[in-house]
């Protein structure tokens, strides 16, 4: 009788694992390309333009640089329907994408001294293209992880917005006078072009993967024609629309408190983007050990810690803990979206997985920008103190909804 050795027994236990690694890497590389991309033109654009004597109205346009980001859902069915006829049917779109952003950035660089109209119509190409990029990455993160892999690919994005943070808001634009605008924008495309690398040796286990798929017509958002999809998307809108606010306005209430500007830009510049990184590393071991119930039961408790010290810190003007409560509940808030992140990957399971994930996630973003935006008012109608306590029962309640969902509706293994 022929016996296998213990290499050829496990060989296809480590060929799974060597290819869940070589997925997340493509997944991962891409994901800080991103990230540096979007913070350079969100976050160091408008300190450069302001600090090169542009007026506050007209650095207020390039906010709406996000806009693609957040839109990008519209144009998802297309990502679904429309193949593009090289490479493999996602990575065809990353890679596509991925150039037109490189050649976006390229122009910028040299045209340092062009009219605010033409690098805000360049700045605009170049989201809509990472916007698209991130659509069709973002479907290829949905079909070509297992289960277990999906909380770590929604820490990678997280990851990724927080070292883009710490780079290219932070570390690229601090360095602009030394590199000088054309370096630092070339120095940019030249790293979205190498991220490229990991998943091009993707392409063949995209193909089979979309070979082994049934092929159904496509219909334009046919996930919002189920049930359980708006379900979901109901659940990831109240949540969001809880939490973006009870860390989108903290900054103001500091400035209220009394702390020093010099203070908050330190803070926000440095405390902040180190807690995204740690909850991004931390996250997923827990959602591994505890389940995503028991995942987002923990967020939340640690989400009603930071929200009393929030209110504590301002009753009794303590900086210190307000101070606290502000990095505390911004890092919850990326710790909570790795959680809805996770989910929004398993929910998004089928034939189009870039308009089912679209849908979800710029749903969730979305209302948590619109939330942030009326929160001011809130606030402004009650009290800070009324705000946190208010948020806190909407934190509980939103948080109570998801985990009788997952109790009703366990995910399968």
């Amino acid at each position: 009788m022929q016996t296998q050795t213990p290499t050829q027994t496990q060989t296809p236990s480590q060929g799974r694992r060597q290819g869940e690694r070589q997925v997340l890497l493509a997944i991962g590389m891409l994901y800080i390309g991103f990230g540096v991309m979007v913070a350079l033109l969100q976050g160091g654009l408008p300190p450069i333009l302001r600090a090169r004597g542009l007026s506050l109205e007209q650095i207020g346009w390039t906010f709406a640089l996000y806009l693609p980001i957040g839109l990008s859902f519209l144009w998802a069915p297309l990502v679904d329907r429309m193949p593009i006829p090289w490479l493999s049917p996602r990575i065809g779109w990353i890679v596509a994408a991925q150039l037109v952003a490189v050649a976006g950035l390229c122009a910028v660089a040299y045209l340092e001294t062009a009219p605010l109209g033409l690098l805000f119509g360049l700045g605009l190409l170049v989201a809509m293209a990472a916007a698209t990029m991130d659509l069709a990455l973002d479907a290829l993160a949905v079909e070509l992880t297992h289960a277990d892999g999906k909380p770590l690919a929604a820490s990678l994005k997280l990851a990724a917005l927080a070292l883009g943070a710490l780079l290219g808001g932070g570390v690229l634009v601090a360095a602009l006078d030394r590199l000088g605008w054309q370096s630092t924008f070339l120095l940019v495309a030249a790293f979205l072009l190498l991220s490229l690398g990991p998943v091009l040796g993707l392409v063949q286990r995209e193909r089979a993967h979309s070979a082994r798929q049934p092929k159904s017509p496509p219909q334009w958002f046919a996930c919002l024609r189920q049930a359980p999809m708006r379900h979901y998307l109901a659940m990831l809108v109240v949540a969001a629309a809880v939490i973006f606010p009870l860390s989108a306005l903290n900054r103001v209430m500091l400035v209220d408190l009394g702390v020093p500007m010099e203070h908050i830009a330190w803070l926000v510049g440095t405390l902040q983007p180190v807690g995204l990184l740690v909850v991004a590393l931390v996250t997923t071991p827990l959602i591994r050990q505890l389940g995503h119930r028991g995942a987002l039961l923990l967020m939340a408790a640690a989400g009603a810690l930071c929200l009393g010290l929030l209110l504590l810190g301002h009753q009794q003007r303590m900086q210190a803990l307000a101070i606290a409560g502000t990095v505390g509940m911004s890092t919850v808030v990326g710790g909570l979206m790795v959680v809805y992140s996770a989910l929004i990957l398993r929910w998004s399971e089928g034939p189009q997985a870039a308009t089912s994930y679209a849908v979800l996630f710029c749903g969730t973003r979305l209302s948590g920008i619109v939330a942030s935006m009326l929160a001011g008012k809130l606030v402004a109608l009650l009290s800070w103190p009324w705000f946190y306590s208010l948020g806190l029962l909407a934190l509980l309640a939103s948080t109570a909804w998801l985990l009788l969902h997952l109790r009703r509706s366990p995910l399968p293994a």
